[in-house]
């Protein structure tokens, strides 16, 4: 098993003990549409991307699914976004061997482009797509993505759509200086028209969404009040590791690298993600593997751990620019002073707020901040321990206590 850290995991690096999840989406994408739903650096789209490996390593008779995937952190307005899905569609076909749909879907104004994708292939005609399309405002692209979406039920096999990072590019869009009513209408837009689409009155409808994000789809449409856009949608919840798969975890990976670490040493390790993600195991052995060392007892392994930490040089550092990035200064400012609190201890977030926040902003906002770091993968409510908000895992723990404590 290969150390990956900041990209999706699959094949021989999938963790083993994880598999079920890639076999629950796929029964569930056989009928349903579906919103994968986890903390950030928990999975998500290695689940997606482990399906569509296992799609593609097998024959062509022996293929389930055709897989549409879309990446879209980076896309910043719905022209952006409906250029993509257009363009994955088109590819589609022509990858299939039906380009000839194309222009029967679209018309005769597009022949010319569907014929020539089958001579030169899609990059060459992108620029092309990009000048016919260049004005083309959301009820346009609609006219021409619709027929295309139609047009999967005449192919042989269902067809997987994957938005990946989908709820980023929500908030992308709200970067873009749109007043909140503005906002509210361009998502209850995009929103509305892809629930249209799940929902065809077809009865032999080939085709379903994935939809996953770093962000919470659903917080974020209940602030908007359109929750019912996404409520006909299938959960697919990735977990935390059990203390058995970081066990699994960590032996894999000492395994592949040819690291051998005494037995108070790997419980250490092991007590450090349990309840985390598969990433805190793959930073810690990167860690570890940066040494050049290949035999490490448990005192060892703790001062490898600390440099880890307060070095500053590590994987752990974007759970601080997520904050620069994605919140306002006063929610950036809440949730330091939030994090900072449960470095000491766990706390109800009620009794939390009433002891220190109650003065300085309501507990609707203050309860938006906590749901944000739940879903960053921060915080997680303990239901354990009386809902009580602590930190992922101790390793997260340890080091947002070193950047605000000097300690842990």
């Amino acid at each position: 098993m290969e150390n990956i850290t900041g990209k999706a995991v699959t094949h021989h690096n999938y963790l083993k003990t994880r598999l079920h999840l890639v076999n629950e989406l796929k029964a569930l994408a056989k009928n349903h549409s579906v919103i994968i739903e986890a903390p950030r650096r928990f999975g998500k789209t290695s689940v997606i991307k482990e399906l569509i490996r296992q799609e593609n390593a097998k024959p062509e008779e022996g293929k389930e699914f055709n897989m549409i995937f879309l990446e879209l952190e980076g896309e910043e307005t719905i022209e952006h976004f409906c250029f993509k899905f257009f363009r994955e569609l088109l590819s589609l076909y022509h990858v299939r061997r039906h380009a000839e749909r194309i222009g029967q879907f679209l018309g005769g104004a597009w022949n010319a482009v569907s014929s020539r994708i089958g001579k030169v292939g899609m990059l060459e005609v992108d620029i092309e797509l990009r000048e016919k399309t260049r004005q083309f405002n959301f009820a346009e692209w609609k006219e021409k993505i619709s027929p295309l979406i139609a047009g999967l039920n005449s192919l042989e096999k269902s067809t997987i759509i994957v938005f990946d990072e989908f709820p980023d590019m929500l908030a992308n869009f709200k970067n873009k200086g749109l007043s909140q009513e503005e906002y509210k209408t361009m998502v209850d837009l995009l929103t509305g028209w892809l629930r249209t689409l799940r929902q065809s009155s077809d009865s032999h409808r080939k085709y379903q969404f994935v939809f996953c994000g770093s962000v919470n789809l659903r917080k974020t449409l209940e602030r908007l009040g359109i929750s019912k856009r996404i409520n006909d949608l299938e959960s697919l919840s990735v977990p935390p590791l059990t203390v058995d798969e970081a066990r699994v975890l960590v032996e894999a990976l000492c395994g592949e690298y040819h690291i051998g670490i005494e037995p108070d040493g790997t419980g250490f390790l092991i007590e450090k993600i349990a309840d985390g993600s598969p990433y805190y195991g793959q930073i810690l052995i990167k860690a570890l593997r940066d040494t050049r060392k290949h035999s490490f007892n448990d005192s060892a392994v703790r001062v490898v751990y600390e440099a880890m930490l307060r070095n500053g040089n590590h994987d752990l550092n974007h759970f601080h620019s997520r904050l620069e990035e994605y919140l306002t200064p006063f929610e950036r400012e809440t949730a330091s002073n939030i994090l900072l609190h449960l470095c000491r201890d766990a706390c109800h977030e009620q009794q939390m707020y009433q002891a220190f926040f109650h003065e300085r902003c309501s507990y609707e906002i203050f309860q938006d901040v906590v749901d944000r770091l739940i879903f960053e993968g921060y915080l997680t409510r303990d239901l354990a321990d009386k809902n009580n908000l602590r930190f992922v895992s101790p390793l997260l723990k340890d080091w947002w206590a070193c950047k605000k404590t000097g300690g842990f």
